[in-house]
C-alpha cells in the first residue's frame, strides 16, 4: 500500500513540475495580464493550508524537526512557468542567477557540510533539497517582474490573502471560541510573522500618493486585517514588531511630505488599533502574566542545548535538521540531560521515556549554530544582510516613485523579521519561507533595475 501511495505521489509531482509548470510557461508567453494574475495567485495561495500546495516524499510525520520529508512545493511549478515564459519571450532582464541568489546557494553549500557527520544524513538532506528548490521561486518571480505594475500585482495577491485570513481568524475566535487562533497556519506565531512581514510593504503602498484610490482601500483593509490577525494570535513579540514597523513606515512617509491621505490613515489606524487592543485586552493580560524567566522559560533550556551542540561541533554542527534527534533520547542523551537538569531544578520528576521527542529551540539563530555550525550561521547572515542592502539601495533609488514606500516597508519588515528570528524560527517553515523568498526576489529585481538605470543614465534612458 505504501509503495502504491508513493508511486501516485511521484506521478502527481511529475505531472505538476514537468507538465503544468511548462504548459503554464507557454501559455503566459507575451500575456501581461495573465502573468500578473498568476503572480497575484501565487501570493494569495500561500494563505491556504500547506497541504493544498505541498506534497511530501519519505514523510516522517512524528519527527519533531523543521523538515519531515522531501517536500515538493507546487508554487515552485508556477515559478518554473513564469521563468519559462520569460525565456520564450527572450527577455534581456532574465537571469539564471539574480542578484543575491549566489549567497543563498552558499548557505545551502555550508549546510551540506553537516551531512557527513549528522546522526541521520538523510534527515540533513531534506532541508538542503527544500531550500535549493526555493531557487525556482526566486528566479521565477524575478523573471516575471517586468515593471512596477507587476510588483503591485504581487502585493494585491498578498492583500487579498490577509483579508481572507482575518475572516477565518475571526470565525475561529468568536464563533468557535478559540484562544490563540492560527487560521490556516501550523501555529499562531508563524501566522503573526507572515502577517506583519507583508503588511508593512502593503502599508507603504497604501500611503503612497501615487497609489490609486481603489488600491488604497484594498491595501488599507489588508493592513488593518494584518493588525487584527497579529492581535488575535496573542503573540507579544509580533505585536511589538508590528507596532514598531508601522511607526517606522509612517515616519518614513512623512519624510516625503505631509498629505491628507497619510494623516487621515495615521489617525484612522491609531483609533482602530486602540479599539482592537481594547477588544483583546483580557487575552493579552493573561499572556503578560506568564512567567518568562529562565527558570520557567523552556526556550532558555533549549538554547543551552544548542550552545552545547555548537561548542562540540563548531565547524559542521550536529547535522542539518538533526536537532530533534540530537537533543532527545536515546541518540541525544548527552544533550537531553541539559533539559532534564533544567526540569529537575524546577522540582519535576524525571522519567527518561518522556524525553524521546524533545522540542526544538525556538531561536532561528541558535538552531542554525547547533545544526550547521558557524559556517552555516555566517552564510545565512550574509544572505540576510544582502537582502537588507538590496532593500536600502532600492529604497533610495526609487524613493520618489510609486514603489519607494513599498520598498521601504519591505526593508523594514525584513529588518524586524531577522531581529525577531532570535526567538522564532518560522523562516524555516514552508509558508513563511516561500513568502520570504518571493519578497527577496522583489528586492533583487529592484536592485537589478537600479543597476541598469545607473548604466543607462548617461544615455538619458530608463529601463522601466
Amino acid at each position: 500500500m505504501d509503495i502504491l501511495k508513493t508511486f501516485i505521489k511521484v506521478l502527481v509531482i511529475a505531472f505538476v513540475y514537468l507538465g503544468i509548470g511548462p504548459m503554464l510557461g507557454f501559455y503566459l508567453k507575451g500575456k501581461d495580464t495573465a502573468r500578473r494574475i498568476t503572480l497575484g495567485f501565487m501570493a494569495w495561495w500561500l494563505v491556504r493550508p500547506p497541504s493544498d500546495f505541498t506534497l511530501m516524499l519519505y514523510s516522517i510525520e512524528k519527527y519533531r524537526g523543521h523538515c519531515r520529508g522531501f517536500e515538493f512545493n507546487y508554487v515552485e511549478a508556477i515559478a518554473i512557468g513564469l521563468a519559462l515564459a520569460a525565456l520564450l519571450e527572450k527577455r534581456k532582464d532574465f537571469r539564471y542567477l539574480p542578484p543575491g541568489l549566489w549567497a543563498w546557494f552558499l548557505w545551502i553549500a555550508a549546510g551540506l557540510l553537516s551531512v557527513p557527520g549528522a546522526l541521520d544524513p538523510i534527515y540533513a538532506l531534506m532541508p538542503a533539497f527544500k531550500y535549493a528548490k526555493m531557487a525556482f521561486v526566486f528566479i521565477g518571480v524575478f523573471a516575471a517582474l517586468h515593471d512596477e505594475r507587476d510588483m503591485k500585482a504581487v502585493m494585491r495577491g498578498f492583500a487579498v490573502a490577509l483579508i481572507v485570513q482575518i475572516i477565518l481568524c475571526l470565525w475561529k475566535r468568536y464563533v468557535q471560541g478559540g484562544f490563540r487562533v492560527m487560521g490556516w497556519f501550523e501555529h499562531q506565531n508563524p501566522m503573526a510573522m507572515w502577517s506583519y512581514m507583508i503588511a508593512l510593504p502593503i502599508l507603504g503602498l497604501a500611503i503612497s500618493k501615487q497609489t490609486s484610490k481603489r488600491d488604497v482601500i484594498l491595501f488599507f483593509l489588508a493592513f488593518a486585517s494584518a493588525g487584527l490577525v497579529v492581535v488575535l494570535s496573542v503573540s507579544r513579540a509580533s505585536l511589538a514588531a508590528f507596532g514598531v514597523g508601522t511607526v517606522l513606515v509612517m515616519l518614513g512617509s512623512f519624510v516625503q511630505g505631509f498629505t491628507v491621505r497619510r494623516v487621515s490613515l495615521t489617525v484612522v489606524g491609531a483609533l482602530g488599533g486602540l479599539f482592537v487592543m481594547a477588544m483583546a485586552a483580557d487575552t493579552f493580560m493573561e499572556r503578560m502574566g506568564e512567567d518568562s524567566s529562565p527558570k520557567n522559560d523552556l526556550r532558555f533550556a533549549l538554547n543551552q542545548q544548542s550552545a552545547a551542540m555548537c561548542a562540540d561541533k563548531p565547524l559542521t554542527g550536529i547535522g542539518w535538521n538533526n536537532f530533534g534527534l540530537a537533543n532527545s533520547r536515546p541518540q541525544g542523551t548527552r544533550y537531553s540531560n541539559i533539559l532534564e537538569r533544567w526540569e529537575q531544578n524546577r522540582g519535576r520528576n524525571i522519567y527518561p521515556e518522556q524525553y524521546q521527542a524533545n522540542p526544538l529551540t525556538e531561536s532561528l539563530y541558535w538552531l542554525l549554530l547547533a545544526e550547521t555550525g558557524v559556517p552555516g550561521f555566517v552564510m545565512f547572515l550574509l544572505f540576510a544582510l544582502i537582502t537588507l542592502w538590496h532593500g536600502i539601495r532600492a529604497t533610495v533609488a526609487f524613493w520618489k516613485t510609486p514603489l519607494g514606500l513599498m520598498l521601504f516597508g519591505l526593508t523594514v519588515a525584513f529588518g524586524i523579521s531577522y531581529f525577531h528570528g532570535q526567538v522564532e524560527r518560522v523562516l524555516t517553515q514552508t509558508k513563511n519561507l516561500t513568502t520570504w523568498i518571493m519578497l527577496c526576489a522583489m528586492l533583487s529585481k529592484a536592485e537589478w533595475w537600479r543597476r541598469q538605470e545607473k548604466k543607462l543614465k548617461s544615455q538619458g534612458q530608463r529601463i522601466r
